[in-house]
């Protein structure tokens, strides 16, 4: 929704959200809800005299073509929607949720690629195993609530992210196990599928199964999964399992153990570098070029320089 302080036509899809259905002065029954697309979420907009057919439609369909007008008023926006209709189109849900800016099929694919290419049969076959069960919750989750990659497909650019800069660490480092790297961040924020309820690809509450355990005791068995009894207990299945354990890097820091190895260091160091530089140039892209802040967001200072670009 492109909104200015004007009143202003409103003719889109919307999200719907947070409906409920009140009784007006007049007696007649009318909808106050949230409307959203990725660019704004408004709550409080009223739809005026619903009968019953139109609440069901409301109620049966989170996607609505709305017609409405926009106001401004008490330091907030509001819209009256005037009529709505449910879209027969496919909808493009990137249209309407806060998404990254990635092709992800391209990026699923050039993940995959890398999976079907390893070298070691241990590796490869358990990192199939977690993406043929876990593959589309990757494509679709954000990694978090708020801090970095929290919008929707943001788990899956983060891994991509990750797993390039752990590449070109390993071409110095040729002593980390290559394939090693790749299952490690794969399977390192896997289970943040698990960990928070999702709604339409971003996390919101824990489930019951985060609160208590978190994705790093909930991810460490997780391998074993698919291996056999035989290969339960390898070198391979344990050396990632470390890495699972260790990839926050501190116990302060919510890892069981720190890294012992080169593959849950690099790991480790790159999953750092990563959230904390999209932080960073999430931040920067809502600053003026010499303003400084306090982010409570990233909980760091924060300085826009005439130098850095605006590609964000």
């Amino acid at each position: 929704m492109t909104l200015n302080t004007q009143p202003e036509t409103i003719a889109q899809n919307c999200l719907t959200s947070s409906l409920e259905l009140k009784k007006a002065k007049n007696g007649n029954n009318y909808v106050e809800l949230t409307l959203s697309d990725k660019t704004a979420s408004i709550p409080n907009c009223k739809l005026w005299n619903v009968t019953s057919d139109m609440w069901d439609a409301l109620q049966n369909n989170n996607v609505i073509y709305v017609e409405g007008t926009a106001d401004y008023y008490g330091g907030k926006y509001k819209i009256n929607i005037q009529q709505f209709s449910i879209p027969s189109d496919v909808i493009d849900m990137s249209e309407l949720i806060p998404s990254e800016p990635i092709d992800v099929e391209a990026v699923y694919t050039d993940i995959l690629t890398l999976v079907y290419n390893m070298e070691n049969p241990i590796l490869k076959k358990v990192t199939v195993g977690v993406l043929n069960e876990y593959g589309e919750s990757l494509k679709v989750i954000s990694a978090a609530k708020r801090m970095h990659h929290y919008k929707r497909g943001g788990l899956l650019r983060h891994v991509k992210e990750m797993i390039d800069i752990a590449l070109f660490v390993q071409k110095m480092y040729p002593t980390a196990n290559k394939d090693l790297l790749i299952s490690g961040i794969i399977f390192h924020d896997i289970m943040k599928a698990e960990e928070y309820q999702y709604e339409h690809g971003l996390a919101e509450d824990f489930t019951k199964k985060g609160f208590l355990f978190g994705h790093i005791s909930l991810g460490f068995e997780l391998p074993k999964k698919y291996v056999d009894e035989t290969e339960a207990d390898s070198e391979e299945i344990q050396m990632l399992q470390h890495i699972i354990l260790s990839h926050h890097g501190r116990q302060e820091w919510g890892s069981p153990v720190e890294p012992a190895t080169i593959e849950a260091t690099i790991v480790h160091h790159v999953d750092n570098l990563d959230a904390k530089a999209y932080s960073f140039s999430d931040e920067l892209s809502n600053m003026e070029v010499g303003e400084k802040r306090v982010s409570r967001e990233i909980h760091a200072k924060v300085y826009k320089s005439s130098l850095n670009n605006n590609d964000w």
